[in-house]
């Protein structure tokens, strides 16, 4: 264990050292900060590392908006990012912590009083501990930050610019807005036609139960080779082709026959087998490993195909990926960051719709099977509104 406690006269830079050292050598990095005022986006993150986490609160708007862009600026492209603001809360967000682990397979964290701001790294007077863990223990704190991270929203140049207050004055705590839900009521999809919409894909949800199991079966054979590409399709196409559970339009009946069903039924398969030993974040991290797989082969099975079958056996996690949904978020300036990845940006679309319905439940909207057909409903009209 070794106690930082600044100004140190002869270890001026020691905490920024103890940062930069745990950049070079994570594997793994979380870090939680009760605001973010400044970021050194100079210093790069190792080339071993391959998931970060990274929470901030927004306590009285103290989290400065050119801090979160120099992160969105710093962040690597191609390996998990998770960038999220944490919600104002009963008592706050307050926490100051790095934990990682290493190349090598050890653990470590610092905790203590310094939050990432100028001063912290240079004149305040902070405290602050780094110890080796054992792996127990970093398993707690990263499932400690998942149970916050999922009241949490995803930060992008859009939310920055449209939807954070930023206090006038850092380091005064007044009041500022302290709702930073990625998605205002005035924007969520609303009215009666909308609500009948909830209603009817609430009724195709249930009706889906008829042929989960069955479809599940069939991509388990598939992903082991047991049937051929052309046997899952026909068995997959039977059951789906005229059912009253399907929740988007016909375009899979084109690209369905030329997909490499072994690698969209294995993908599917081993997301549905995670679910019971996985929290959120981490089931998050594999829909996104498995998403940028499918991209990076070409399958098209990846978008209408996949996003489909995880909205129906995940209706409170996860969303279809079309274009009614791509549509509302650009007319209501929520866009994901730049130079993230195919699968980053359906978890992001996904953690914002799940803060939506948490919420608000737009048009009576339960989760997001439910919510995608109030905004099919809401883009349908906005053609119309518009043509």
């Amino acid at each position: 264990m070794k106690i930082l406690l600044s100004p140190n006269a002869t270890k001026r830079t020691e905490l920024r050292d103890l940062y930069n050292h745990a950049l070079d050598e994570a594997e793994e990095l979380y870090i939680a900060s009760a605001y973010l005022t400044d970021w050194d986006a100079s210093y790069k993150l190792g080339s071993a590392c391959k998931r970060v986490v990274f929470l901030v609160g927004t306590d009285f708007g103290l989290t400065r908006k050119a801090a979160m862009l120099n992160v969105l600026g710093w962040i690597p492209k191609h390996i998990s990012f998770s960038f999220l603001a944490v919600q104002s809360r009963s008592g706050g967000f307050h926490p100051k912590i790095v934990a990682w682990k290493t190349h090598s397979g050890k653990y470590y964290c610092m905790i203590g009083s310094s939050n990432l701001s100028k001063a912290a790294f240079s004149n305040n007077c902070e405290a602050n501990v780094v110890t080796e863990i054992s792996s127990q223990d970093f398993a707690r704190i990263c499932a400690w930050l998942d149970v916050v991270s999922t009241d949490s929203s995803p930060i992008s140049k859009d939310w920055i610019k449209h939807h954070y207050t930023e206090a006038k004055v850092a380091h005064k705590e007044r009041e500022a807005d302290k709702s930073i839900l990625q998605i205002k009521p005035s924007d969520l999809p609303h009215g009666a036609a909308c609500a009948r919409a909830v209603r009817e894909n609430r009724h195709k949800q249930a009706a889906f139960q008829q042929i989960s199991k069955p479809i599940r079966a069939a991509a388990v054979r598939c992903a082991r080779s047991k049937i051929s590409r052309g046997q899952f399709w026909q068995t997959f196409w039977n059951l789906w082709a005229h059912h009253k559970s399907r929740l988007q339009g016909r375009g899979l009946q084109l690209t369905g026959k030329a997909a490499k069903w072994e690698e969209a039924c294995g993908a599917l398969i081993r997301i549905l087998d995670a679910r019971k030993s996985s929290s959120t974040l981490q089931l998050d991290q594999l829909v996104i490993k498995e998403i940028d797989q499918l991209g990076r082969t070409g399958n098209p099975t990846r978008r209408a195909w996949l996003s489909e079958m995880l909205c129906h056996y995940f209706p409170e996690l996860y969303p279809i990926s079309n274009k009614p949904v791509q549509k509302w978020l650009s007319h209501i300036k929520l866009r994901g960051r730049r130079g993230s990845t195919e699968g980053q940006r359906y978890i992001d679309l996904a953690q914002k719709l799940r803060l939506a319905v948490q919420n608000q439940h737009p048009a009576g909207a339960r989760n997001l099977a439910e919510l995608d057909g109030a905004i099919w409903r809401w883009a349908a009209d906005h053609s119309l509104l518009k043509s």
